[in-house]
C-alpha cells in the first residue's frame, strides 16, 4: 500500500520542476489491462488512465554538476596501432561550460552573495572543481551577453513613471585602497507598469546617479520621485522641462522614525505623532485591501488621512510658535524635520499614485546590502560594472515574476538576437520573442 502519510510537506509536488522525471511501471497493469477486481466476478473491464501518486526524493550536491563521458581507447598488442571509440558531435563540439552554468554561478554570486572562492571551495568538496577565475571568466562572458539588456532597463527606468532610490555604502577595492568613498545606489522604476531594478556602485551619490539616469529621459510625462530627505538624493542637474514635471517625494516612514528614536525621553509627545502616522497608515491598508485605482487612493486618502496629517501640523507648528519643545533636543529635531519638509512628505494627498514611503527601495538596497556583508567587495570598478548588470537583470526578472535562471539561459540561447534587438527581450517580452525565433528556426 502506498503511505500517503509520508513524504508530503508545505510545497506542492507539482512545484518541483527542476527534478529529473521518472515514471515508473506496474508490474502487472498498464492502460487497457483487464480489472483484476471485476475478472473476479467474471465482468470485463479495462483500466484506463487516472491521476498518478508523486513522490519526490531530493538529493544534496553542489552548483555546478556534469558528466564524464568516457570513450575507450583500444590498442594492438603487435602493430601497437590504437582505435579510438567516435564521439558524438553534441558532445566533441560543445563546450565544457554549458550554458547555464554561467546563470547558475551569477545567481549564486550576485543573488545569493556568495563569493566566488567559497563556491570554488564547495565545488571541490563535490568532486566537482571550479576555480574561482573560471568563475569570473563566466561572469564576463554572461556580461558581454547580456549587457545591452541593462543598457535598455535602464533607458525604460528613465522614461518611468514613478521612482523610488536609495543609498548604501559599497566597497571597491581599488577605490579603498586610493581613500575614495564608494557608494551602491538601488534604483526601483516603473515603467507601462513593469517594474525595474537597477544597481550602480562606485564613487557617485544617488542624487548624481538619478541625474545621469534622466538624462536620458525622453518622455514629456510627470515623475513621481520618492526619496528619503537626504540631500545627496536630490538631482542637482535635472533639465528645466523635466523639473517642472518632477513631483518631489520625501519617505513618511523617515520622519516617524524620528520620533520614535526619541520616545523614551517623550513619551507622550512621541505617542501623538505615532498614533496619528499610524492611523494614516491604517488608511493606506484600506486602499491596499481594496485594490483602488491610484485615484481612488487618492480620494480616501483626502478624505480620511488630510485631516489627520492637518492635526499634526498645527501640533507640530504649535510646538516652536508657543516654545513647547527645545527647538536643538531631539523631539525639537524632530520637529523641525517635518515641518522643513511637510510638503514633500505629503505628497501622497495631493498627487495620484504617489507612495507614502520608501520602503520599496530600502527592501531593494538590502540585496546589495547583503552582497557586500557576504562578498566584502568587488576588486575593480569593472567588477562592479559587470555585478551592477547582472544583479539588475536577475531582480528585474525576479520582480516581475520571471525566473531569473530560464532568463538567463534564454538571453544566451539567443545572444546574437538580443545584441541586434535587446529591446524585445526584457523580462516581461522575452518568452513570446523567444517562441516566434523557435518558430522561424523551424519553418
Amino acid at each position: 500500500m502506498w503511505d500517503d502519510a509520508a513524504n508530503h510537506g508545505r510545497i506542492g509536488e507539482n512545484q518541483y520542476t527542476g527534478c529529473e522525471e521518472n515514471i515508473l511501471s506496474h508490474p502487472t497493469l498498464s492502460i487497457g489491462s483487464q480489472c483484476p477486481h471485476c475478472a473476479a466476478c467474471d465482468t470485463v473491464a479495462r483500466l484506463g488512465q487516472d491521476k498518478p501518486k508523486i513522490f519526490v526524493r531530493l538529493e544534496g550536491g553542489p552548483l555546478i554538476t556534469g558528466t564524464r563521458f568516457v570513450a575507450p581507447t583500444f590498442r594492438c598488442n603487435l602493430c601497437q596501432d590504437r582505435f579510438y571509440t567516435p564521439v558524438p558531435d553534441f558532445i566533441k563540439n560543445a563546450s565544457k561550460y554549458a550554458p547555464s552554468c554561467a546563470s547558475t554561478l551569477a545567481i549564486a554570486r550576485y543573488s545569493l552573495g556568495i563569493p566566488m572562492f567559497r563556491i570554488e571551495q564547495d565545488q571541490t568538496m563535490h568532486g566537482i572543481p571550479v576555480k574561482d577565475s573560471t568563475q569570473w571568466d563566466s561572469h564576463k562572458g554572461l556580461y558581454s551577453k547580456v549587457c545591452p539588456v541593462f543598457d535598455v532597463l535602464q533607458q525604460k527606468a528613465a522614461n518611468g513613471s514613478l521612482a523610488m532610490y536609495d543609498d548604501t555604502p559599497g566597497r571597491i577595492l581599488e577605490n579603498q585602497i586610493k581613500g575614495i568613498p564608494t557608494h551602491t545606489t538601488a534604483f526601483i522604476s516603473v515603467h507601462e507598469g513593469n517594474k525595474i531594478h537597477l544597481f550602480f556602485t562606485g564613487q557617485n551619490h544617488a542624487g548624481k546617479n538619478a541625474d545621469a539616469l534622466f538624462a536620458q529621459r525622453t518622455s514629456e510625462e510627470p515623475v513621481i520621485a520618492m526619496m528619503d530627505a537626504s540631500p545627496s538624493n536630490i538631482p542637482k542637474h535635472l533639465s528645466e522641462g523635466l523639473l517642472a514635471r518632477f513631483i518631489l517625494c520625501f519617505c513618511l516612514v523617515h520622519g516617524r522614525r524620528k520620533f520614535f528614536e526619541v520616545m523614551r525621553f517623550f513619551d507622550k509627545e512621541c505617542d501623538l505623532v505615532l498614533n496619528i502616522i499610524g492611523l494614516v497608515y491604517t488608511n493606506e491598508e484600506q486602499c491596499v485591501k481594496n485594490k483602488f485605482s491610484p485615484n481612488q487612493r487618492l480620494e480616501y486618502h483626502q478624505q480620511y488621512s488630510k485631516p489627520l496629517m492637518e492635526q499634526l501640523f498645527i501640533w507640530l507648528n504649535n510646538q516652536l510658535v508657543y516654545e513647547q519643545v527645545e527647538s536643538n533636543s531631539g523631539l525639537g529635531t524632530a520637529v523641525r524635520y517635518m515641518l522643513r519638509h511637510w510638503i514633500p512628505l505629503t505628497t501622497f494627498l495631493r498627487v495620484a499614485g504617489a507612495p507614502l514611503d520608501s520602503s520599496w527601495a530600502e527592501r531593494a538596497i538590502k540585496i546589495a546590502i547583503r552582497h557586500r556583508r557576504n562578498s566584502l567587495f568587488y576588486k575593480t570598478a569593472k567588477g562592479a560594472l559587470v555585478g551592477d548588470c547582472l544583479m539588475s537583470i536577475i531582480y528585474t526578472a525576479k520582480v516581475n515574476g520571471i525566473n531569473p535562471y530560464d532568463y538567463l539561459n534564454t538571453l544566451q540561447q539567443y545572444a546574437d538576437a538580443v545584441k541586434e534587438n535587446p529591446a524585445q527581450w526584457l523580462p516581461w517580452n522575452y518568452a513570446s520573442t523567444a517562441a516566434a525565433s523557435a518558430l522561424t528556426k523551424t519553418a
